[in-house]
């Protein structure tokens, strides 16, 4: 995989001493397993290993359920893998289309699956 691209957006993603934070745009990239292993080791080691977050209450387990489920493309949450994250600062949208074009595809989920950006 060309991760050009990638190289790129580690060059503006660093964090200079003085920079003004407040000014930026940050983005969160979570990744299933599989599409980590589409990344060189380099790249992968830069991603932190997290947990999707817990239910407080039994309907927002039962939506933590399904949102499991679409994200890894299972159908039982028991089967889903480990989730990685990453936070960008200043992410494009162009950089954003790389990230999902990243994604696992299966006949059942042809949108893809294993790449979800979220905007902070």
């Amino acid at each position: 995989m060309d991760e050009a691209w990638l190289k790129e957006l580690n060059k503006r993603n660093l964090f200079l001493q003085g920079e003004d934070a407040s000014q930026w745009n940050f983005a969160t990239v979570r990744v299933s397993s599989t599409v980590l292993d589409k990344l060189s080791l380099e790249e992968q080691a830069k991603f932190q290993r997290t947990e999707f977050q817990r239910a407080t209450n039994e309907i927002e387990y039962w939506a933590r359920v399904e949102e499991i489920c679409d994200f890894f493309g299972v159908e039982d949450p028991d089967l889903a893998g480990d989730i990685y994250l990453r936070r960008f600062k200043n992410l494009t949208l162009d950089e954003e289309i790389k990230w999902l074009d990243l994604r696992d595809i299966s006949a059942d989920i042809p949108e893809g699956f294993g790449v979800k950006v979220d905007w902070d």
